[in-house]
């Protein structure tokens, strides 16, 4: 039986959640990649430590929703037809920065790219394949995608900063995963830094707030 496989493109309604600035122009904004089975309002909730007034939140929400333990989770890709998956929410993330830079008043803020858990692979291809430039690259609870174009990493870093953030107990992903990638990026040349903190695997709101909320 010959079976033949095409690719169509198709419209699709994504979900994004706000929190905007308390003061008419944001100084600081944050886009918020969640992770595996979350969604994004939920995601967003999480960050209620970051208080500043100029701060401005964004949290999109996976194209792919299905039932999780009886409750409803999103997901931003599988391997299945991988790349026109990530094709998918490069530009899906695109036409979001696009609208909340039309909506709210963002001239001279700094950009914050932030993904936890499976979202650390979306956000470094967003970082290096997206029209958005952001000052800090924060990688919460993840290993890092080892098919990443260092070469454009590299570029895209000379100018902004990078951050491994990862648990010394992760009960998802092992330290040997973990110092498997700090190898990677170290062998492929790329500037980071490197913070372990104690614990399993969460969103450590101490460690984000110590850096970025002062």
């Amino acid at each position: 039986m010959k079976i033949i496989t095409y690719n169509l493109k198709v419209k699709k309604t994504a979900r994004f959640c706000v929190r905007p600035a308390s003061t008419a122009k944001a100084d600081t904004v944050w886009l918020l990649i969640h992770g595996y089975a979350q969604l994004a309002e939920d995601f967003l909730s999480e960050f209620d430590f970051i208080k500043n007034d100029g701060h401005m939140l964004a949290a999109p929400e996976g194209l792919s929703r299905f039932y999780f333990r009886n409750k409803i989770g999103a997901s931003w890709m599988t391997k299945e037809d991988r790349e026109n998956e990530i094709k998918d929410y490069t530009e899906y993330l695109d036409s979001l920065m696009i609208k909340i830079n039309e909506e709210y008043d963002l001239s001279g803020a700094v950009f914050n790219l932030l993904g936890f858990s499976q979202g650390v692979h979306t956000a470094v291809r967003y970082f290096i394949r997206g029209r958005q430039h952001f000052k800090n690259l924060i990688l919460c609870s993840s290993d890092f995608p080892a098919d990443a174009d260092f070469g454009i990493l590299r570029q895209r870093l000379n100018d902004s900063e990078m951050y491994f953030i990862h648990g010394t107990s992760d009960s998802a992903v092992s330290n040997d995963t973990f110092d498997s990638s700090l190898s990677l990026l170290k062998n492929n040349g790329i500037s980071f830094h490197d913070i372990a903190f104690e614990g399993d695997h969460v969103l450590n709101k101490k460690v984000l707030s110590d850096l970025f909320c002062k």
